[in-house]
Order: C-alpha cells, then structure tokens, then sequence
C-alpha cells in the first residue's frame, strides 16, 4: 500500500499532533503492507526534523491551510501524481481531494463541533463558528473518518447522521512506563514540592480551568496545610490574553496569588517533573476528542481527578476520581480526598494509573490506523 500523509494546517501544529506524526509515521512505515510514504506539511512544522530520515518516507512541503483559497497547490498535486498514491490520509478536519484516490479523515478537535463556551472572546466565537461550519463539511466529504473516542463516533452518527460504517475507532498511545523523574521547573518554589495539584493545556475556557479556582476558593477556608494549584500551558490563541488577564484579576481579587503558580509551556523534563511531584493531576476539559495530556498523566502514575464529561471517562475508567463539572465544591472535596490518602492508598491508585495507560500504545494505535486505510 501506498500512502499518502498530507497534513493540511494553517502553518503550525500543536505538541499532540506533533507527538502523533512523531510515533505513527515510523511505524506505519516499517509495517510490512505498507511500500512507501509521501508525508507533505507547511514548510514551517518540517516533519522530518523530529521523525528523522525513513528509507522508503518522502518528506514535501505544501502550501498552508487557508480558508478562502481558492487556487490548488499545483506543485503538491504534481507529486501525488508521480507518486500515485492507494489511499490519501489527512489527519485533520479538512477536505483535499486528488483525483479518484479515496480519503481519509481524522477529527482531532471536538471544540467547534459541541462546545458553546460563550465566554470566548468575539474573535474567537466566529473563529470557533467557522471551523464548526468548515469541518462538518469536510468530514462528510471523507470517504472514511477516525474517531479518536466512542464518544466522537457516537456524535458522529447521532449529530451528523454520518453512517457507522462509514467510522473507525482508533484510540492515540502512550510511550511505555516513564523512569525518568525530569527537572523541577525553577519557577516553582522549592517549598512547594509533593504539596500541589498539577495540570496542563493551553489557556482557553473549554479546558474548565475555572473549576479548579472555585475549588481553590473553597479549599482556602477549609485546609490548614496549604494546598497548592501549578498550571502549566500557553495561550491556545493570542486572543486568549484578555482571558487569562480576566483569571488572574480574578485570582487576585479573591486572595489566592501565593497558592497558584503559572509556569507558562513546559519541556518534556519539567512537565515529568511536574507529574512525579504533584499531589494529584487535575482535568477540568469541558470537551476532548482525545485528551492525550491524561494518557500522559497516568503513564507517570499520577493520583487523577476529572470532571465527568465525555470522553474523559472513557479514558481514564477505574483509574480517577470523577466530580462534576462547574461544581468547584464537588472538587474540592475530591481534592481534599486525595490529598489525606496514605502512602499506601497512593501506591496502588499509581500502579492503577500506569495499568490504564498501558491499555493505549502507538503500536496498536498504527496498526488500527492502517486497517482504516485498508479499508477504502
């Protein structure tokens, strides 16, 4: 089989995706049905840079994603014709359409498809909009689509009316179980250490970060040992500054400066660092495809705490306290759980975690991929 990759994003990818191409490209190059690989991106993520050289994978640049173009990337096409592909995989949510050569989608994010987090900046509303409007379109289009969850594919055939046999279900991996205990970030007070809650994603309302400072705000009057909140992450957008400067007047208005650090992107050693340190791990996300920062987290053997919304369960099963979303109350009183737990009681809900995680791997995650593609 012959496959074409074509990564069609406005010119930048994010660190999931990233990871993604990182662990399913070699692999489903070395996989004995598969003869060779055409991966093209916008010259700005180069692709070969952090996948390395394949002997049978060639790397191209095409032109980034933009929405209202209308002219073909001619030089693109030109090497799909020399290369003359089986089957065209395009792991986002956009159409592209090469003569009679059938394609396959994946949708990576659910946000414009189920959330309406109305407090998003207007900018990024009709953003959001557009995407929601874009992407439905593309995906029906497809001629076969990966769901990263049972909860996407179940939206899929309930929202759109697409058929299920027209649906995949191909969950991400994890790497193996991590020995490395990474590197404290220097941001983070000395003092601090095995005493605060952790998490991470970018700065954006639909990942419910709200609910972990109401939860601040209730523990604050109630525990004496001074819990502590590290969150780590960028800006999904620069439209969120106005959002994030609106959680921080919040913080400060009610007293909880010197219990929140933001440490702001963190490298592989910090973030590991962060996990092997933290009390527990904490996602608040009001919506996922696939939340890859939990397979992560539970690969550490992080204590985990989730809100109750779809797909996160799914994910997490018997390995996470639930509580309800918008109820900083209710996790609270999951965090205060955790937090009395003993040595012990730590110890086996560590090993539950990394036993969950071990249920998600790169190597089925590829070969669950090209059984999609073999289908069309």
């Amino acid at each position: 089989m012959k496959i074409a990759i074509i990564n069609i994003t406005g010119g930048r990818i994010s660190g999931g995706y990233r990871k993604y191409l990182s662990n399913i490209i070699p692999r489903i190059a070395v996989h004995p049905d598969v003869e060779s690989l055409l991966c093209a991106s916008p010259p700005n993520i180069n692709v070969q840079s952090f996948v390395g050289m394949l002997p049978n994978v060639k790397f191209i640049n095409c032109v980034p994603y933009r929405l209202f173009r209308r002219s073909q990337d001619q030089e693109l096409k030109n090497h799909l014709k020399e290369f003359s592909p089986d089957v065209i995989f395009v792991p986002v949510e956009r159409n592209f359409r090469f003569k009679n050569v059938p394609v396959v989608n994946m949708i990576q994010n659910m946000e414009p498809f189920v959330s309406s987090i109305d407090i998003n900046p207007i900018i990024e509303r009709l953003r959001v909009l557009i995407k929601h409007v874009d992407g439905k379109r593309n995906i029906k289009k497809a001629d076969r689509i990966i769901a990263l969850s049972n909860f996407v594919s179940d939206f899929l055939e309930t929202q759109w009316k697409i058929s299920a046999d027209k649906i995949g279900i191909v969950y991400h991996g994890i790497e193996g179980e991590r020995n490395s205990h990474g590197h404290k970030p220097d941001i983070i007070p000395n003092s601090w250490s095995n005493k605060f809650i952790f998490t991470a994603g970018s700065i954006r309302p639909a990942r419910g970060l709200k609910d972990l400072f109401l939860a601040m705000m209730h523990l604050s009057l109630q525990d004496k040992e001074s819990i502590r909140l590290v969150i780590a992450g960028g800006l999904g957008s620069s439209s969120m500054a106005g959002y994030m400067k609106k959680l921080k007047n919040w913080i400060r208005i009610n007293n909880l400066q010197n219990r929140i650090c933001w440490t702001g992107i963190l490298n592989e050693k910090e973030m590991t660092w962060c996990y092997h340190n933290c009390r527990a791990f904490v996602m608040t996300s009001r919506v996922e495809a696939c939340p890859n920062i939990a397979l992560e987290a539970m690969s550490h053997g992080c204590i985990c705490i989730a809100a109750n919304n779809p797909p996160l369960p799914e994910f997490f099963g018997d390995s996470a306290i639930f509580y309800s979303p918008l109820d900083g109350q209710s996790l609270a009183g999951a965090i205060k759980i955790v937090h009395a737990w003993d040595t012990n009681q730590r110890r086996k809900a560590s090993e539950q975690a990394k036993k969950r995680a071990s249920k998600f791997s790169w190597d089925i995650c590829a070969d669950r991929t090209l059984r999609e593609l073999a289908q069309v």
